[in-house]
């Protein structure tokens, strides 16, 4: 009976795909057009120098150039057009999902097949935001 179940989650884990956990993030993973979610209040440091809003009316660019990767640690730079900001990140033991921690937010990812939706948080006195978008490896 062990054996037939270590089968069935070993095929079950191989069909799902990529893990974040076995797979090299290093790369350039660009924004999904039209996948972009959340709200902010105030003004944010990327340049974009709107009000209060919903993030799928941003017209910022974002990028997440992973740069080096060692086991499941990562260091990257998250980028917009007009600024990039160091980030640091670590792949969750389950290696779908991810912690990563730029200048002044912090994020969370999950791996959906050749996808990253990647989640970010930022609150100060002047500026928030919850906004989550997919990203695609080039």
């Amino acid at each position: 009976m062990k054996t037939v179940n270590l089968t069935l989650v070993a095929g079950l884990l191989f069909a799902s795909g990529f893990t974040l956990a076995d797979g090299n993030l290093v790369g350039k993973w660009v924004e999904a057009d039209g996948t972009r979610q959340g709200a902010k209040a105030g003004l944010s440091a990327h340049g974009d120098h709107e009000g209060d809003r919903y993030a799928a009316e941003a017209d910022l660019t974002f990028t997440l150039n992973i740069e080096k990767q060692e086991g499941r640690s990562f260091h990257a730079q998250w980028c917009t057009q007009h600024k990039c900001e160091d980030a640091v990140g670590v792949i969750r033991r389950d290696g779908q999902n991810l912690l990563m921690a730029d200048e002044d937010g912090t994020y969370t990812g999950t791996l959906m097949g050749d996808t990253l939706e990647l989640c970010y948080t930022q609150a100060s006195a002047t500026f928030r935001v919850a906004a989550c978008r997919d990203m695609i490896k080039q």
